[in-house]
């Protein structure tokens, strides 16, 4: 390493020093307003903290029914490795379970449940649709990879947020009912009307030839049997889902986690006084400089600084004059 490198690593070093130092006595300085900035933003936040009621949050799982989730792993299999990634985004958008979760943010679930818990009254809420909205803000629906949908409820009462989790498990078993009892009853009164007219063909059967005839028959043998099936499916009142976990009531609050708050604060507004700091010496630093430059105007001569800078130059001016002269005069 040459001198020349050295002499300015040299000076790098000394210039970092100076600027830390720079920026320590400007710490130093305004110290006491960086501390009284920090106190008061700690003791602010936990007066505020204190104030914030506390809330609660209870959750519920539930998995889709082991048929569909058998079938779901039997149509992995057949697929093997030619499932593609396209594949797994269209069985993804298509899962039980988003569609659970749809079913969960829907309006019907939602009323039922501000009618259920009178939340008009316990939001303060003037409109059905400024109580959907802070249901819908209290309530977080999540679906996993593996279709297991979760609902987490957050409310001021522990034994109300369990038991609006809890209910809204029950509206989604009674909305797949209904769904599904609607395509049951469509299929039910299809197969009934196909059998009447099967009955009527039937019925003048000595007009119709012994192959049709036969044909007619076995027909009506097989509706018979799945109307029949179809009347069993309109009927039978078992559950569409299967809960994983229901909702308990919580022991110990969600929010607000006061502690965090607090630390928060005092970074923050220890950051800020900081940068405040600066801000206010680069703002006197800039007055005194035009204080000065306004002074010497009146006074008709330059500001010290430049005076100093000025007698800079000339020095450097003469010692340059004096090695040159040393070069020239220097014998051969």
């Amino acid at each position: 390493m040459d001198d020349s490198t050295e002499r300015w690593n040299q000076q790098t070093l000394e210039d970092e020093e100076i600027n830390l130092l720079d920026y320590l006595r400007v710490v130093s300085k305004h110290r006491r307003m960086i501390i009284l900035i920090c106190v008061v933003a700690v003791v602010a936040t936990a007066i505020v903290s204190l104030l914030l009621p506390e809330i609660y949050a209870a959750t519920a799982s539930v998995v889709p029914p082991l048929e569909i989730l058998q079938k779901e792993s039997g149509i992995a299999d057949r697929f093997g490795a030619l499932r593609s990634s396209m594949l797994s985004d269209v069985i993804s958008v298509t899962s039980i379970g988003n569609m659970y979760a749809d079913i969960l943010r829907s309006r019907a679930v939602v009323d039922a449940l501000i009618d259920r818990f009178a939340l008009m009254r316990v939001y303060d809420a003037e409109y059905q649709s400024s109580a959907r909205e802070k249901l819908r803000d209290s309530t977080a629906i999540d679906v996993s990879d593996e279709g297991i949908v979760t609902i987490t409820v957050e409310d001021k009462d522990p034994n109300r947020a369990a038991a609006m989790a809890n209910a809204y498990i029950e509206q989604l078993d009674q909305q797949n009912k209904r769904l599904s009892s609607g395509q049951a009853t469509s299929k039910k009164l299809f197969l009934e009307s196909r059998l009447k007219e099967i009955e009527q063909e039937l019925s003048d059967i000595q007009d119709i030839p012994a192959k049709q005839a036969e044909i007619k028959e076995m027909l009506y043998q097989m509706l018979a049997r799945e109307c029949e099936l179809a009347r069993i499916e309109v009927a039978k009142s078992m559950p569409t889902i299967q809960v994983l976990d229901e909702a308990i009531v919580p022991d110990k609050k969600a929010k607000p986690k006061r502690t965090l708050m607090v630390l928060l604060a005092g970074v923050m507004s220890l950051f800020g006084a900081v940068f405040l700091a600066f801000a206010r010496e680069y703002v006197a630093k800039a007055r005194q400089r035009e204080a000065e430059q306004q002074k010497a105007a009146l006074s008709g001569h330059e500001p010290p600084g430049r005076q100093e800078g000025d007698a800079n130059v000339r020095e450097d001016q003469s010692k340059r004059l004096q090695q040159e002269d040393t070069i020239y005069t220097r014998p051969m």
